[in-house]
């Protein structure tokens, strides 16, 4: 498999600065209500005046605007309850943790986060705060962009709307969005596009302005290139033109755009934006301390895909949520049976010829979450963005991270894997 992800058509124009690692600076650590945040020596006024839509994903610039996403572009709310619910503090502690690393180099808890460039970690025990943590110029109050764990609010919102009787995804994805007709998506299922088994002619050329990544990243907005504008008016008339492969429902491909089609499918079905469902469905009923919001390009399509963004702690509720069966703030907000396939996991056979599936055996992938060989379950997003879940152990793991490289099976995939397991070994030694 390779790594398909609506925001991976910036990396060519990041990668001149991205394999420089940013070391970041440390004055001081304060405390304040059991929070630690690390006090930035960056100059905030002179990197947000310097920051645009031509380099917002490239050091020094995205250390300010993977947090700040909505002084740069167009976005629309996804609208909080009007009361939060507070997460009550635990009393577990993980500062005697050590997390081996990839290249066999051993760090403290505290270390690994730092090194790894974590921005902000959670972490929630029986849906108590026993960890939190900010770095650099994260707050508590931060919103940071999701990237692709906004694949997953995107496929349990969709998902949802199956289970009230809304939309069948054994149905054919023309059923909802004829308009596709002839394009990859024909002869597919919704189902197949939640558990990514979509053939797609796709070519990801970074360094090719002509190649289908800068085509998708033109037309929505999210990525600009001086002097090169779009050959399509609408998100809809590029979608139009993307062909398939061969072999629908053979293989595990992961591609961006499948979520993006499944965000057309809930606006076909409800008549509303996917970000107005999300809220109705989800978000105002987690007790979310501040609204979320999502990217939308100038025609109003909105980038369900990669671009929702939110505080640490209301993803953590998010995370808590899933693992309680979709139970939470007193009330049921996602049906259990919508929960409950998502915690069966995908296709093992079809995820473990993929590159991931190389590296993790038996994990699997379906309704837009990762699997991982034993119960626990996950949202995932480029530079390093993880909802870790693990039922067995009652665990929720929220990491907000600026990694230097987008993507990386080293310090990212394999490094934050540890760190995951290194929490729930300790956790399932107290139960022993």
């Amino acid at each position: 498999m390779q790594i398909k992800t609506i925001t991976l058509f910036i990396i060519m124009l990041s990668f001149s600065a991205c394999h420089q690692a940013i070391k970041e600076a440390v004055s001081q650590t304060t405390e304040k209500t059991n929070i630690k945040t690390i006090q930035p020596l960056l100059d905030e006024t002179n990197l947000a005046a310097e920051t645009n839509t031509y380099n917002w994903l490239r050091p020094p610039y995205k250390k300010w605007s993977i947090k700040n996403v909505n002084k740069l572009f167009d976005t629309a709310p996804i609208l909080k309850g009007d009361k939060t619910k507070d997460l009550e503090k635990g009393s577990l502690s993980l500062l005697d943790l050590t997390i081996e690393q990839f290249d066999g180099k051993t760090y403290t808890f505290e270390e690994h986060l730092d090194s790894n460039r974590t921005d902000g970690f959670l972490v929630l025990y029986k849906g108590n705060t026993i960890y939190e943590r900010y770095f650099g110029n994260m707050t508590e109050t931060s919103s940071h962009n999701w990237f692709s764990m906004s694949k997953s609010l995107t496929g349990t919102t969709l998902a949802m709307l199956a289970a009230e009787g809304k939309l069948d995804l054994q149905k054919a994805t023309l059923e909802y969005v004829p308009e596709l007709k002839g394009t990859a998506w024909d002869g597919t299922t919704v189902q197949q596009l939640m558990d990514m088994t979509v053939n797609i002619q796709f070519d990801e050329i970074y360094n090719d302005p002509k190649s289908d990544a800068y085509k998708f990243g033109r037309v929505s907005g999210f990525v600009e290139i001086p002097n090169f504008p779009s050959d399509f008016d609408t998100v809809l008339d590029y979608f139009k033109s993307v062909k398939k492969g061969d072999n629908h429902d053979e293989l595990f491909h992961y591609v961006s755009l499948n979520t993006e089609v499944l965000g057309m499918i809930i606006t076909k079905v409800t008549g509303k934006k996917p970000s107005t469902v999300m809220s109705e469905k989800i978000w105002s009923k987690l007790g979310a301390e501040q609204d979320a919001y999502i990217v939308q390009d100038l025609n109003g399509h909105e980038l369900v895909s990669a671009a929702i963004n939110s505080n640490l702690r209301d993803a953590g509720r998010f995370g808590q949520m899933m693992l309680n069966n979709g139970y939470y703030n007193g009330q049921q907000i996602v049906p259990k049976s919508v929960i409950q396939s998502i915690k069966r996991g995908g296709s093992i056979e079809k995820f473990a010829d993929s590159k991931r599936g190389r590296d993790f055996k038996n994990f699997s992938y379906t309704n837009q979450w990762w699997h991982t060989d034993k119960e626990a379950f996950f949202a995932k997003g480029l530079f390093g963005q993880w909802i870790y879940i693990d039922p067995s152990t009652e665990l929720v793991i929220v990491k907000f991270t600026t990694a230097d490289i987008p993507s990386s099976r080293e310090y990212d995939w394999l490094n934050n894997m540890n760190l995951m397991r290194t929490i729930v070994d300790r956790i399932d030694s107290m139960n022993d």
